[in-house]
Order: C-alpha cells, then structure tokens, then sequence
C-alpha cells in the first residue's frame, strides 16, 4: 500500500524484490555537494503526500524509569516486616477467620508485628488523610491513618499519627504504635495493615523486607 523515493543514496539494486528491514544501499556523500549541511536522505510519497507520520519507527518506546516499588519498614524493632502468626486471640495473615460473638468474618487486611510504643514509619510516599477508626468504641488502640500515592492505598491502624493531612515520604516516621496489650493483654502487638480495595497486601510487605 506504499510507494516512496529515497533519494541521495547509493542501492545495492535498482530492481527486484526487497524486504522490510533489508539492507537497501548507503549514504552518497552529501557534504562533497552541500558543506555544512545536515546529511539526510530525501524521502518522498510518489503520490507527494505527507509521509511524516509514516517514518516514526516502529519499536517499542524505551520502558519509563524503573521506580523502587518495594514498601518500606513500618516498624522498628521489625526491619523484615514479618507477620504476626497466631495466639489467642487470632491470626495475622490475610484471610484469617475472625469472630464476633457468634458471626464469623475474613481478616481483610494483615497484622505487621510491632511493639507497643515502637515508632512507625510510612511504608511509601503519598497524601495522608483520617483519622482511621477500627473499632469504634474509643479504647486505647481505637486511632489509625490512611495513606495514598505510588499507585497505593493502604490503612495502617492501631498507631497514633503524627498528623491526619499532608503528604508524607517513603520511610518517615508516621508516628507511635498504640498501647495494644492494654486492650488485648498477652496478644502479639501490632499494626494492622488493610489495603483500600481489602486485597492482600503480603507481597508488598514482603518487597520491603530490609529496606
């Protein structure tokens, strides 16, 4: 569907067949006619139209700049993020069966072990806003913030903030775990960690082991 001159070139052949992406010829020697100019070749539609937007190479873009999508630490005294694994009062992990009085639901988010007291640290950079409420009885854990950015949502709970609103860099303190055994007595202290969209979010705590 095409027909085009290429002009101020040498071919290896005037006739025959030739194929996309074959070698077609050189480069004649512009600069011996015209000094100083741009070296190009002349390309021309044999019906004279415009064959600009038919020159853009056809490869794929260079990928965009790798971004570093591992989270951070949330709490120190737990560089590798681990997971509270279970005790009396439950488990940590994604999906783990949870009881109130006779109902039964999932747990939608994960529990990232943290001693009470501990600092805690934002696991990405974004745009604060809360306060979050668990429980929403007004005990001593009964506080939390969410952060979005990075293509990220998450809840972190069971923390006081050092601030409801205003963005908030990867791996700066984010404020102080709560006093959980105050509430839970011999529980393993933590911070629950709950996507928005409640999908599990174990792969990228663990991205963040040791960072």
């Amino acid at each position: 569907g095409f027909c085009v001159k290429l002009v101020c070139i040498h071919p290896t052949q005037y006739h025959g067949q030739i194929r996309r992406g074959q070698l077609l010829g050189r480069m004649l020697p512009m600069q011996k006619v015209f000094p100083g100019i741009i070296s190009h070749i002349h390309v021309e539609n044999c019906d004279r139209s415009d064959p600009t937007h038919l020159l853009r190479p056809d490869v794929p873009p260079f990928p965009p700049f790798p971004q570093d999508r591992r989270w951070a630490t949330i709490c120190s005294g737990n560089p590798t993020n681990e997971i509270r694994g279970c005790d009396k009062y439950g488990c940590g992990y994604y999906n783990a069966p949870r009881y109130y009085g006779k109902a039964r639901h999932k747990h939608t988010g994960v529990d990232v072990i943290c001693a009470d007291g501990a600092t805690v640290y934002a696991p990405f950079s974004g745009e604060l806003s809360g306060p979050v409420k668990f429980f929403h009885n007004g005990n001593a854990i009964d506080d939390g913030v969410q952060i979005r950015g990075q293509g990220f949502c998450v809840k972190l709970v069971c923390i006081h903030p050092i601030r409801y609103r205003g963005s908030i860099s990867k791996g700066q303190v984010l404020g102080r775990m709560l006093p959980m055994q105050t509430v839970f007595p011999g529980i393993t202290s933590h911070i629950h960690v709950e996507n928005c969209d409640h999908s599990d979010p174990t792969s990228n705590l663990e991205r963040g082991k040791g960072q």
